[in-house]
């Protein structure tokens, strides 16, 4: 035992403290618009049936640091690993753990019991901090680390602490005590349960998570979502370890807001459709799901898919996120906006950056009054996806229509990864990455992820609705207005609207522009380092501080998945060439023009009257965007 305990010992001694500056804030404004406070709770703690590979609810509000009496998950741990605690914040029915923004709970049908539910929230809420007032920005980027297996950082001291639980018995005492009180039997029930969430944490790691198969450190708010996924998936889930795959194209967690408009999203834009979006997310967040029997073998039909993945809980926070508005930028506390050079700054958007980023308004379509109540409007869905007025009131499939269709979508145009010049890491990966999807569709050819995510999703998203009792007119809800689920593969990104972008720092893909000042400046002005971590904002820049801090992530854009170049405004004629040179003047008139775009309450002090975001419509993109 003394040698077991000796072990322990060193190993928990590796992950003893959260690694990241724990700032001080003192308090929080809400930055966006368009929801109540209980709305916000909603979409904090709502559970979308993922798991943290298992562990109890209870467990994780009871387990303590390794080598300490301390909680593991007490505000002050939780800051220190990124995650989002607001001050003075109390438990309520919704958070009865008092647990950061995101974390939630869900009850597994099999036992009964809660499990720990990783939320919506927990990547998509941010917070910039500026001389001690925490700026919330909701469905924007966090800069926690969920992924990282790195010494001190979450899921490796969680395991360390899980470790030492187990071996130490005056730690195993004070936790048993509190999770299961004195009972004999259901403590040593507990024991074996905790032993077999240990043995499936340790199996997760030397497969779908080893950090082999990760070689560029996603470090602070970045994940490579696709790969994971697919790794989960394809690899884990399947149980085929020959699909692992590096996942080496880090991407920034994208902001939400106005999603619900796009026609197609993601950074590479394969895919469609919001429940097959979401669905496929909490995939990779580790929602448990069944595709083969214990021995690896594939499951008939009728078996296959099992899972706890909660549609409604999606359908929630899917139905939320059409509500949220673009976060409005503090005039009181980050400096007063200078409309006449966001006047100017709005005629350079105009010349330079409306072609790609519109937001592109679906053609003009005006239907007459008489029809406004009419659930279904004339036209059709071409096989670009864009209006065609010709025609009967179907989609190809013969699927209605919404009437409020054409008044929200926004198309987004694709731009080759030849064209952009941004890294093309993420784009080659999709595209030239292949899986043995075989155990699903028997004799299939090898798929890339979007392809073999579609053939898994049509399996099972169809068997969540018949168990969550989603039928008839609701299901064309929970699609979001009646999308069918499609994907798409080209090697590009898609270009989305900038609504709100000042504050979603760092920029492009991959995060690797600290700010959108060095991103309008020529490619030798770029830093070619910097730290990530720090949330303390810098108002003229539109970016965080960029300095060392402790547990900050190191920013090598020299490293493949990380570079920074492309998305170039110069006089030279290189690749990635997107505009002229622009002169600081120029760089700062537009910089405050972002600070207002899209925000009707900055509208009439920029343009003398009020607008509305119809008003905001740009001209088809231009033909050397990627042909769809």
């Amino acid at each position: 035992m003394v040698v077991v305990l000796a072990i322990g010992w060193h190993q928990a001694r590796l992950f003893l403290t959260p690694n990241l500056t724990r700032e001080t804030v003192y308090q929080v404004r809400y930055l966006n618009d368009g929801w109540t406070q209980q709305q916000r709770q909603n979409f904090y703690y709502t559970p979308q049936g993922t798991e943290l590979l298992g562990i109890e609810y209870q467990w994780f509000i009871n387990l303590e640091l390794p080598l300490s009496h301390e909680r593991l998950a007490t505000d002050d741990n939780m800051r220190g690993w990124g995650f989002i605690v607001t001050p003075g914040q109390q438990a309520d029915p919704l958070n009865p753990g008092n647990l950061p923004v995101g974390l939630g709970r869900h009850v597994d049908p099999g036992t009964g019991k809660e499990r720990l539910d990783i939320g919506c929230a927990t990547c998509h809420t941010g917070e910039l901090h500026y001389q001690g007032t925490a700026l919330r920005v909701d469905g924007g980027q966090a800069v926690q680390s969920l992924s990282n297996a790195k010494r001190g950082e979450f899921i490796t001291t969680l395991g360390a602490s899980v470790f030492e639980t187990l071996l130490n018995p005056v730690k195993w005492n004070r936790f048993a005590t509190r999770v299961a009180g004195h009972d004999e039997a259901q403590r040593e029930q507990l024991k074996t349960e905790m032993w077999a969430f240990a043995d499936h944490m340790k199996h997760f790691m030397q497969g779908a998570g080893n950090p082999k198969y990760y070689p560029v450190e996603e470090g602070r708010g970045r994940i490579d979502a696709v790969g994971r996924i697919a790794n989960v998936v394809f690899g884990y889930d399947m149980d085929v370890p020959a699909n692992y795959r590096p996942a080496d194209a880090p991407a920034s967690l994208p902001f939400l807001w106005d999603i619900w408009r796009f026609d197609w999203v993601q950074y590479t834009g394969f895919t469609n459709q919001a429940m097959a979006r979401n669905v496929g997310e909490t995939l990779g967040v580790l929602a448990p799901i069944k595709l083969v029997d214990k021995q690896g073998n594939p499951l008939p039909a009728s078996e296959l898919g099992e899972t706890v993945v909660d549609v409604d809980g999606l359908h929630c926070a899917e139905g939320l996120l059409r509500m949220l508005k673009p976060p409005k930028w503090p005039q009181d506390i980050l400096g007063n906006i200078d409309f006449e050079r966001a006047r100017a700054g709005k005629q350079l958007f105009a010349d330079h950056c409306q072609h790609c980023h519109g937001p592109h308004i679906s053609e003009p379509y005006a239907w007459p009054v008489a029809d406004q109540a009419n659930p279904q409007i004339p036209g059709q869905i071409n096989s670009n996806w864009q209006w065609d007025m010709a025609g009967d009131i179907s989609q190809q499939d013969g699927r209605p229509v919404r009437r409020d269709w054409r008044s929200t979508i926004w198309s987004m145009p694709w731009i080759s990864t030849q064209e952009i010049g941004t890294d093309p890491k993420l784009a080659d990966n999709y595209m030239d990455n292949r899986y043995d999807a075989s155990k699903l569709v028997p004799g299939s050819k090898p798929v890339n992820a979007g392809d073999g995510l579609q053939v898994l999703l049509n399996l099972l998203v169809p068997k969540l609705y018949a168990r969550w009792d989603i039928t008839g007119a609701e299901i064309a809800n929970y699609d979001g207005l009646n999308v069918p689920f499609r994907i798409a593969n080209q090697r590009a990104y898609k270009a989305r609207p900038l609504h709100g972008v000042w504050a979603t720092p760092p920029f492009l893909h991959n995060g690797s522009v600290p700010s959108i000042y060095h991103l309008l400046s020529p490619l030798q002005q770029r830093p070619t380092t910097f730290y990530v971590g720090n949330r303390e904002y810098d108002p003229q820049k539109l970016g965080y501080l960029t300095h060392k801090t402790e547990g900050s992530f190191f920013h090598d854009t020299r490293i493949q998945g990380n570079r920074n170049h492309g998305h170039l405004f110069t006089d030279v004629d290189i690749p990635g060439r997107i505009g002229p040179l622009l002169s600081e003047m120029q760089r700062y008139e537009l910089l405050e023009y972002l600070k207002v775009m899209g925000n009707p309450d900055f509208d009439e002090a920029l343009n003398g009257d009020p607008q509305n975001w119809a008003r905001y419509s740009a001209p088809p993109p231009h033909q050397w965007s990627a042909t769809r």
